[in-house]
C-alpha cells in the first residue's frame, strides 16, 4: 500500500509540474512497443521563433537533420527543418518476483525554426504531423486539433514578452 502512495504522489507532482510548463503534447501508442510521448514548445532565439519537439519512448530518436511535416485541417502544409540539440537515455529495473526487467527510457530534443507566418498556418489547426526519426518516423492524424492553436497561442505570448520589454 505504502508503494501504490509513493507512486501516486510521483506521478501527482510529474503532473503538477508540467502543467505549469508551456508545453503541449500527447501520448501515442501507450501499450506498444513502439509508443512514445510527444511534447512541443515555443522559444525565441535571437529574432527567430523555434518550435522545440521532444520525444520519450524506449527506442526513437530523431535524426541528424530531423524534419517536420505539418498538414491543417484546411489543407496547408508545412515542412520545417531542424537539428537536434539533446539526447539522453535513462536506466531503471523493476523488480517482478525474484527477477529483475530493465526498462529504458530514451529522451529526444530537436528544434525546428519556424516564421511567424507558419505560426499563423498553425492556429488553424494541426490534422496530421510526421517527424523523422529512427527507426521509423513517427506520424499522428488528429480528429480535432491538439497542438496547433496551442502552439499559436505560446508564440503570442513568446511575441508579447518582446514588446513588453
Amino acid at each position: 500500500m505504502k508503494i501504490i502512495k509513493k507512486i501516486l504522489l510521483m506521478i501527482c507532482m510529474c503532473l503538477g509540474l508540467s502543467v505549469n510548463a508551456q508545453t503541449v503534447g500527447y501520448t501515442y501508442k501507450a501499450l506498444a512497443a513502439e509508443g512514445c510521448n510527444m511534447q512541443y514548445s515555443i522559444a525565441k532565439q535571437d529574432s527567430d521563433y523555434l518550435i522545440i519537439a521532444t520525444v520519450s519512448s524506449d527506442r526513437m530518436t530523431f535524426l541528424n537533420e530531423p524534419t517536420m511535416k505539418v498538414k491543417t485541417f484546411t489543407g496547408e502544409y508545412l515542412e520545417l527543418k531542424g537539428i537536434v540539440i539533446g539526447n539522453r537515455s535513462q536506466s531503471a529495473g523493476l523488480i517482478s518476483g525474484n527477477m529483475v526487467i530493465p526498462v529504458t527510457e530514451i529522451s529526444s530534443t530537436a528544434q525546428f525554426r519556424i516564421t511567424p507566418q507558419q505560426l499563423e498556418v498553425l492556429n488553424k489547426g494541426v490534422a496530421k504531423i510526421r517527424l523523422s526519426m529512427t527507426p521509423m518516423h513517427h506520424e499522428r492524424t488528429f480528429q480535432k486539433d491538439k497542438i496547433g492553436k496551442k502552439l499559436y497561442q505560446f508564440y503570442l505570448k513568446e511575441k508579447k514578452k518582446d514588446e513588453d520589454f
